[in-house]
């Protein structure tokens, strides 16, 4: 759990705060939570807690029970997939904008956030670097003037970055932090066919991590219910 945000709302944190834990899997697939327990780990009435589980639910994340509470969902690959195709059809957009943008937006936010990626890679903090690629993303978004495309997306990403989350257990960080780099040479050259093609083979790497996840994980696929 992580402290509340200034003038964050009691739905908004509770959101926040069980969307984390469930792309962490801290809140396992499978597992049931309970409205009671978690307002009182967030010191909240179960109002907003409800809420929150209302909305997740709606995104498919979680399954809302009547009379016996509420299950997080188990990874569905077919989700996933919906997901991580949204994701490589917009990101693939945001980035040929950027590339195609009358004035190039400075780059520098980006190039910082890949030195402490490679910086958390080096100490060995998978969270860091987990939170470091999220956001190295998002700058994507933001730098071509389109943030609210992003916060939109997110919500039904879940899907797909909680099997990002998983496979940072059995992938190479170091190859996902060298594909960042070739992102950022291309941007900076306007290299439009260059960063379309990094970005696609990026995307595309947790096909094959989802099959080493399904062997140490098997319990937390839908499949294997």
């Amino acid at each position: 759990m992580t402290e509340r945000l200034p003038q964050e709302t009691g739905r908004s944190y509770a959101y926040r705060m069980i969307r984390e834990n469930i792309i962490s899997t801290e809140l396992a697939p499978g597992s049931l939570v309970s409205e009671k327990e978690l307002a009182q780990q967030l010191n909240l009435s179960r109002t907003p807690v409800r809420e929150a589980l209302i909305d997740l639910a709606q995104v498919d994340v979680v399954e809302v029970m009547p009379q016996r509470g509420s299950r997080i969902s188990y990874i569905d690959s077919h989700m996933v997939e919906e997901a991580q195709f949204m994701r490589n059809t917009l990101e693939r957009a945001v980035c040929q904008r950027l590339c195609t943008m009358e004035e190039q937006p400075d780059l520098t936010p980006l190039v910082r956030n890949l030195h402490a990626q490679e910086v958390a890679f080096s100490d060995g903090e998978s969270e860091t670097f987990f939170r470091l690629d999220n956001a190295f993303h998002k700058l994507f978004y933001q730098l071509a003037g389109m943030p609210h495309i992003y916060q939109l997306s997110s919500n039904f990403m879940i899907h797909f970055d909680r099997l990002r989350n998983l496979s940072l257990a059995v992938q190479d960080n170091g190859q996902l932090i060298a594909d960042h780099r070739e992102m950022v040479d291309c941007l900076l050259l306007r290299d439009e066919s260059g960063v379309d093609q990094a970005l696609d083979r990026h995307l595309h790497r947790y096909k094959i991590d989802e099959a080493v996840i399904r062997q140490t994980h098997p319990s937390f696929f839908k499949e294997s219910r």
